[in-house]
């Protein structure tokens, strides 16, 4: 294959790559992800979500050896009949003492995972550039495929020196850039990301965020609306706030804003799964390559063309064999 021939093929694998992957939707659909979780997974973001968790778990704590215990005590009932009357009179707090430990045991270390990835989904978030969107990505795959094209059929039409230069500095440019944007390490980190984002954006995972979310919410309502008078009528003397101040202030604080927090982010989950998986399709691995290596072997035999008589045959025989198969 000529020199010309072989950019025009490339390009046209480029633009092929683009539209037979759906590239220009599914990195669209990326992009929307990327910004939705910017800011939870920001160090902030992760922050307040870590904090949060440990306030719901400090509360159950509180709640199941401490303001239990003593309201049965001051109810006087068995272990038997306690647990009867708090299914009859607060089944939010039932159900979170029957739940609770399975959904901490869910999300504890998938928050310690989004710690860890935190650094991988910032560099994954800088496709192509930091100053470039990841939905421009399949332009510039379309843009650098019509451009090969171009000098390609250019070459072909006119095969001169001038040409031979421009498809070495063709060849050159998406060898060099994707090198120095770090396209390779960045694709390294979107596929580690990709696949937290297999376990927290699936289907389940997402109905399961949405009940843990309702759990919280039935817990902190009884604690407000049920537990503190049944302890209030069973012990007049005692203060709530006081005797629990870790319960009651989650109970507070998840009413007053912690609430609305926990439902955008498990209802996200929920919505953005199927755009999640599609997004998922796009094959990172290979992208980087299918712009270095045709773009060095463009070079080599472009710039072949280039060298003295004498040096000619030579360098293009070494081209030829980093064309053969091995």
């Amino acid at each position: 294959m000529s020199r010309p021939g072989f950019a025009v093929v490339v390009g046209i694998v480029l633009i092929g790559f683009t539209v037979a992957e759906h590239v220009v939707s599914r990195s669209h659909d990326a992009q929307q992800i990327a910004d939705y979780y910017q800011p939870l997974m920001s160090e902030r973001g992760l922050a307040d979500l870590s904090n949060e968790f440990d306030a719901v778990k400090a509360a159950g704590a509180q709640l199941d050896a401490q303001a239990e215990p003593r309201l049965q005590h001051a109810l006087g009932m068995n272990d038997e009949a306690f647990a009867a009357y708090v299914s009859r009179t607060m089944p939010g707090i039932h159900a979170f003492d029957q739940q609770a430990p399975g959904v901490v045991a869910l999300v504890g270390p998938v928050i310690g995972q989004m710690q860890a990835a935190r650094a991988d989904y910032a560099r994954a978030s800088d496709i192509p550039t930091s100053w470039l969107p990841l939905s421009s990505a399949p332009w510039l795959f379309i843009g650098i495929g019509v451009l090969l094209i171009a000098v390609g059929a250019a070459a072909l039409l006119r095969p001169t020196r001038l040409a031979s230069a421009a498809l070495a500095i063709v060849g050159i440019g998406i060898v060099v850039a994707p090198l120095a944007i770090a396209i390779p390490r960045k694709v390294d980190a979107a596929v580690r990301v990709t696949k937290l984002g297999r376990v927290g954006l699936a289907p389940a995972t997402g109905q399961k965020a949405v009940g843990a979310t309702k759990l919280f919410d039935g817990m902190a309502s009884d604690v407000r609306t049920k537990l503190q008078p049944a302890f209030s009528a069973a012990a007049p003397a005692a203060d709530f706030d006081r005797a629990f101040p870790t319960l009651s202030g989650f109970a507070n604080e998840w009413a007053r804003s912690t609430s609305a927090k926990s439902h955008a982010l498990s209802d996200s989950q929920a919505a953005l799964a199927s755009t999640f998986a599609d997004a998922d399709k796009i094959p990172l691995r290979p992208i980087p390559w299918l712009f270095i290596v045709p773009g060095l072997l463009l070079a080599l035999l472009a710039g072949a063309t280039l060298l003295p008589e004498q040096h000619r045959a030579g360098a293009e025989a070494r081209s030829a064999g980093a064309l053969s198969p091995s």
